[in-house]
């Protein structure tokens, strides 16, 4: 018969055997965008709210949302945030993905012009140089524009960084540049910075996750979306606090009042609907007619084969509406 002390000891040895087991942190890697487009990234970030679900964040920045996805599709990552426009590019090269939650919309999408007062609309553009970065989401929404303005102009492809100098010395004369340039082309032409309000597209920025993660991880992937939802309920209810939180997160090269202001263009909701899918056709759809990637026109059975709903809807099914 073993003695007290000896079973007590044997006891303790199982329990530091069989309980790192059972309560492990698993750890992911997850490719984040500008915090302030998901501010649900940077409060479960702050406030560290993948603990309650037992993972563990390591969270790398990306310049932009396309070098995550490129870095996701390398295997560098386990989920990655971008706009929707990568991931139609990924669908139509049938890359191994899949959206697992829309979580916010940008509703300021602009032309930017030095025409004056003169330019009162889309059609006042006619013929005009207007410089855009080819095949991008801005591109999609130009092309669009001119089209529902029955209207022709000259594209010039300008790359992000150029396109606010291009603007100012004037060898173009509007431009349809990624939002995070709005500001400093408002700082560079003062006066002369003009806009126009264009409602017929919205950037909409979503987490895609592995196919890896997706069919051998479902707990972290559903892990992750809980994260991410608690994290909304304080965007939601304490916007004060979750500005705060956003520019914690960026050691305050963002101050509170700014994330505020820039908030304002933003509907903050994490959902996967029909909507999203059939932006997702219509881009795929614009990528096949200029012959960028070849193959078949891409359709919505297509888009929806990359979007796996099961996650969020486990969460709270409101957030799905998918036919």
């Amino acid at each position: 018969m073993m003695k007290p002390v000896k079973l007590f000891l044997a006891i303790v040895g199982m329990m530091l055997i069989t309980v790192p087991a059972l309560s492990e942190m698993k750890t992911f890697t997850f490719g984040g965008g500008p915090y302030i487009d998901v501010p649900q990234l940077s409060v479960a970030m702050d406030k560290n709210l993948w603990k309650a679900q037992n993972i563990e964040a390591n969270v790398v920045p990306f310049r932009s949302g396309r070098a995550a996805f490129e870095a996701l599709i390398g295997g560098q990552l386990d989920f990655a945030l971008m706009a929707e426009f990568p991931a139609v590019i990924g669908a139509m090269r049938d890359q191994k993905f899949a959206v697992i939650a829309e979580m916010s919309q940008y509703r300021a999408t602009r032309i930017i012009h030095t025409g004056g007062k003169s330019i009162k609309s889309v059609a006042d553009l006619v013929g005009k140089p207007i410089g855009t970065t080819a095949g991008t989401n801005v591109h999609f929404m130009l092309d669009n524009e001119l089209a529902d303005a029955g209207i022709k102009a000259e594209i010039v492809s300008v790359g992000p960084p150029d396109i606010v100098a291009a603007l100012s010395r004037g060898d173009i004369f509007a431009a349809a540049m990624f939002p995070s340039f709005y500001g400093g082309a408002a700082r560079t032409l003062g006066d002369r910075y003009n806009e126009l309000a264009v409602s017929s597209y919205g950037t909409h920025f979503i987490l895609v996750a592995t196919s890896d993660m997706i069919t051998n991880h479902p707990d972290t992937v559903t892990g992750v979306l809980k994260a991410l939802y608690e994290g909304e309920k304080v965007v939601t209810a304490d916007p004060v606090e979750s500005h705060a939180a956003v520019s914690r997160v960026l050691k305050g090269t963002q101050k509170p009042d700014q994330v505020s202001a820039a908030s304002k263009n933003y509907v903050f909701r994490m959902s996967l609907d029909n909507a999203l899918v059939d932006l997702m056709t219509r881009e795929g759809e614009w990528i096949h007619g200029r012959g960028s990637i070849k193959g078949d026109k891409p359709t919505s059975d297509l888009m929806r084969r990359f979007v796996a709903p099961q996650f969020l809807a486990k969460i709270d099914s409101s957030r799905v509406n998918l036919n």
